[in-house]
């Protein structure tokens, strides 16, 4: 009998187990990287164990069974795995050496593929055309907006959409009322110094990796996308939200070079307020933020930020200077921040999770993978960074923190 673990307590745990050839493996754990679900029992008397007893366990094979797998194998090459133990569950060119029983991966895999094949009928009438979504403009049309105009941002995605659904909700910010108010009251708005970008997701995909381009027809699929679409005046254009993801969804991946450079025009020889969450670090590490003039960060709760609004928005208001740009990185709070600041004429871009599509970037990397020492919101092990990077720079920058509570600690220096 051969020992195996499994790699990964998500979605999919139950299909790889029930896919695994009993008769010939004995499943010995679940290894996880989410702390918080340590020692569960997921399937029977099968356990989640950290991904380090891996060190110390003798096993005959790893499956790893999440669908973004390549973080994942590249924490078993980390651990000093051997590549002949690791199998990849969802990857049918590899040889699984009896150990998943081909019938029911045949059955899984045919199932999996009908259900694609489901959404990409159901979003071909948009792709093609033959129905309307919403006029959105390109992502360097935005960037080379703001530069000529100098106005700000308001970013709206899944998160927001799901926030104003009062649906499903984004891990770092729990459905709130007040938030789904305001969000829809500034989706609906016109102001000159303001520019309002939604996720390009209602069209043509053709630019996207197939991946990406799956994961948003998956997300419409139902009563999803007219409810979304809802929300939007299609008598107006609107910019692209994916601004802040130039990288890892795009086919072509020079698009992201093109967005980075724009990026850092915006607030070359710029003085920066950036208030972001708790472990975001933006521009640590990276080159990012190198042509501002100086940055000062107000450190807010990494989730449910909206509950702190008052405070954070008053916050900037007591920092902020004049000219000073300010850049805000925090989940759907972030919209609201953005607009009500820019309707005071305080320039302010909401501009999400660029600081990981950077690293991407700069590292090449062909998924979403762990940043040492910053919180990844995509990944779930590493909503809390698994290695603490010291930076006095950093700390060094760092006016006030605001914590969940509302309590604040200024540092002015």
């Amino acid at each position: 009998m051969k020992k195996i673990y499994i790699w990964g307590a998500g979605k999919y745990v139950r299909t790889v187990y029930d896919a695994v050839n009993k008769d010939r493996c004995v499943i010995a754990g679940i290894v996880d990287r989410n702390k918080k679900r340590l020692g569960e029992a997921v399937i029977e008397d099968v356990f989640i164990a950290s991904p380090d007893i891996l060190k110390s366990e003798d096993f005959d094979y790893i499956v790893i069974g999440a669908k973004n797998y390549w973080p994942l194998l590249e924490d078993c090459r980390a651990l000093g795995i051997e590549d002949n133990k690791i199998l990849i569950f969802w990857d049918n060119k590899r040889d699984f050496h009896g150990i998943i029983d081909e019938r029911v991966k045949k059955i899984i895999d045919l199932e999996e593929e009908l259900q694609i094949y489901k959404w990409k009928l159901n979003n071909l009438p948009y792709e093609l055309g033959v129905e309307k979504g919403p006029t959105i403009k390109s992502a360097e049309e935005l960037l080379n907006y703001i530069l000529e105009n100098k106005v700000s941002l308001c970013r709206f995605g899944d998160g927001e959409f799901e926030i104003m659904r009062e649906t499903e909700r984004p891990w770092y910010q729990k459905v709130d009322k007040n938030l789904s108010k305001r969000l829809k009251e500034i989706i609906g708005s016109s102001n000159d110094n303001i520019a309002i970008a939604i996720a390009d997701n209602f069209g043509n995909l053709d630019r996207y990796t197939e991946k990406a381009a799956n994961a948003i027809r998956q997300y419409l699929y139902g009563d999803t996308r007219k409810e979304v679409m809802s929300f939007f005046d299609f008598n107006r254009f609107y910019f692209d939200a994916y601004v802040s993801r130039p990288y890892l969804m795009y086919e072509d991946k020079r698009h992201a070079e093109k967005i980075f450079k724009l990026f850092k025009k915006i607030w070359n020889k710029r003085e920066l307020l950036i208030v972001e969450g708790e472990n975001s670090k933006m521009g640590v590490g990276n080159d990012l933020f190198i042509n501002a003039d100086r940055i000062r960060r107000v450190i807010c709760p990494e989730k449910n930020a909206f509950s702190q609004y008052d405070k954070i928005i008053n916050t900037v208001r007591e920092m902020v200077t004049e000219n000073e740009l300010v850049l805000v990185s925090l989940g759907p709070a972030a919209t609201v921040l953005a607009y009500d600041l820019g309707a005071e004429g305080i320039q302010t871009l909401d501009i999400g999770q660029i600081d990981n599509e950077y690293e991407w970037f700069i590292r090449n990397a062909q998924d979403r993978i762990e940043i040492p020492g910053k919180c990844v919101a995509e990944l779930s092990w590493c909503h809390q960074p698994q290695e603490i990077v010291l930076d006095d720079c950093y700390e060094g920058q760092i006016v006030e923190r605001i914590g969940s509570e509302g309590e604040s600690y200024a540092l002015e220096k």
